[in-house]
């Protein structure tokens, strides 16, 4: 019987449904090259999307933490875009897009789930 429950309680846990999350980051129209996503969730116990943008500003979220796996569980999400200071060639991203973001995106569905991002440094 406590072996029983203890395997419907570890499955409940763990069937959270992951959702590969892929997108184009632009900034005035142009592809976003080299910046950060960042997809945090609104529940605190999901762990948070991470990516950066390739040459063309295209982005494939993974879960941070132990095997950086692709996709993030269905939910909501605040979405933060900032310049990654290691890469010279990124895109300046304006700060009111990490620091006070007011992008947000529900992820559901199938995978892969699109959501681009337009930024404006206007």
């Amino acid at each position: 019987m406590v072996l029983v429950l203890a395997s419907i309680s570890l499955a409940a846990t763990g069937c959270q449904r992951i959702v590969e999350v892929t997108g184009t980051v632009r900034i005035d129209g142009k592809p976003a090259k080299g910046v950060i996503v960042m997809f945090d969730p609104a529940s605190s116990d999901q762990p948070r999307g991470v990516a950066s943008t390739d040459e063309n500003g295209v982005y494939k979220l993974r879960r941070l933490g132990p095997g950086s796996n692709p996709g993030v569980p269905t939910g909501t999400y605040s979405v933060k875009v900032m310049s990654d200071m290691d890469n010279p060639g990124a895109g300046r991203i304006p700060e009111k897009y990490f620091r006070s973001s007011q992008l947000s995106q529900v992820v559901e569905g199938t995978s892969p789930h699109v959501y681009d991002i337009e930024i404006s440094t206007k």
